[in-house]
């Protein structure tokens, strides 16, 4: 039973090292022709500074967000397609660029859609030298970042580390201004360490990554119940399965708590499911120390949510799983 539970755990350990990017209608091959950013700016006539989001300003994140976009007939932003930027930043630009104007452009003498990139500052005054600290941030974190995840998802872990460390660093020049950047690395070389069966160190890297979402957030947080879920997820393979149980349960009542607040169907469809993991999880170490009563509880909570989505793979388990642990006596 514990090594069943081990292998379906750690399947899913990594789930959330998802790419931080919010693409909308972006434009490819054949699209409208392109207007360098400085010429594109002297057609602006009508320029929106993007509020300074609550939460990114209470944590101290600013930077400079980048996107591409496209411009119609009309001089209005048609759609945008976002280049780099923090994820707590990235919405309040968009709207605020969606709501340019632009003179119109012309072609051969005639009005025509372009595109063009765009970039702009959260908060608005922040200095030249914090300009160039952030560009060259973006520059050469993201770039590792893409590259050490993809390599990691291949399983070349000499590869990951190396790109992962460069990322590393750049977030740690910004300081406390890009600790979520920081935090999401720290999480992913815990990933090369696990797939290098390097333990110890994976466990080190997961209470980094934790300690640093705990500083900046609310332990309610969603991104603090992944980060339990994940070193929950290491202690079951090394069958410590008495550290992992209370984080599975905490991390499952964090997700609760974040599906009462009505988010939007994609993020609440994710806690959904881990959720569901978490609670199996926790049902077979109950199942596994001889806690029936624990083990079916948790099972009841499980399984309404494994049914919601009787097409995945892991949730299938967990319903075939809890079947066993409910029918046992």
């Amino acid at each position: 039973m514990r090594r069943a539970l081990a292998v379906l755990i750690c399947c899913a350990m990594w789930l959330g090292f998802v790419a931080t990017g919010l693409a909308q209608n972006s434009t490819g091959a054949g699209g409208p022709p392109t207007v360098a950013a400085d010429k594109a700016k002297e057609n602006l006539v009508t320029f929106v500074q993007p509020d300074y989001p609550p939460l990114a300003k209470a944590a101290r994140i600013q930077g400079i967000v980048h996107a591409s976009i496209v411009i119609d007939e009309t001089g209005s932003v048609k759609s945008l397609t976002l280049i780099s930027g923090h994820p707590m930043l990235a919405p309040a630009a968009l709207e605020a660029i969606r709501k340019w104007k632009y003179k119109p452009f012309e072609v051969d003498g005639k009005t025509t859609s372009v595109q063009t990139e765009v970039q702009v500052s959260i908060p608005e005054d922040i200095s030249q030298a914090d300009i160039d600290l952030e560009r060259r941030f973006q520059d050469t974190y993201w770039a590792n970042e893409r590259a050490g995840r993809d390599a990691l998802n291949k399983g070349d872990f000499a590869t990951a580390e190396a790109k992962l460390q460069v990322a590393r660093a750049a977030a740690e020049e910004r300081g406390d201004f890009k600790w979520l950047e920081l935090a999401n690395v720290v999480s992913m070389l815990a990933g090369v360490k696990e797939g290098q069966k390097d333990y110890p160190a994976a466990e080190t890297l997961l209470k980094q990554s934790l300690a640093i979402h705990q500083k900046h957030q609310r332990p309610d947080e969603a991104e603090v119940a992944g980060v339990e879920f994940n070193l929950a997820a290491l202690y079951v393979q090394l069958q410590r399965l008495s550290e992992a149980e209370p984080l599975l349960l905490e991390a499952a009542r964090v997700w609760e708590l974040r599906i009462a607040d009505n988010p939007m169907p994609e993020p609440k469809a994710s806690y959904e499911w881990h959720v569901a993991m978490s609670y199996f999880a926790a049902a077979r170490i109950a199942a596994a120390a001889n806690r029936p009563d624990e083990a079916q509880s948790r099972c009841r909570k499980a399984t309404p949510l494994a049914e919601q989505k009787p097409n995945d793979e892991y949730m299938k388990q967990v319903i075939s799983g809890c079947e066993s642990i409910l029918r046992s006596r």
